[in-house]
């Protein structure tokens, strides 16, 4: 998966716990440093994360975005 890679490039300790695929969308858990994200992957290509630190929710939003070729990038 070419986001994982985007990922690992940014942050090398970075792992994925689980994906889990739902109707119209996949949900990554996605674990940096200490801190969970849960990035929500729609069909329509809408990407939504949380988790705390929220500034890394961002980063991991804003990587998903670029990947995909969505969003204001």
């Amino acid at each position: 998966m070419k986001l994982v890679k985007r990922i690992r490039e940014r942050w090398r300790d970075a792992e994925v716990l689980r994906i889990v695929q739902k109707r119209g969308k996949q949900i990554l858990y996605v674990r940096v440093g200490g801190g969970v994200v849960k990035l929500i992957v729609h069909r329509d290509g809408r990407v939504r994360a949380f988790g705390k630190p929220e500034g890394l929710a961002i980063a991991l939003r804003t990587i998903a975005e670029r990947v995909l070729g969505v969003g204001e990038h």
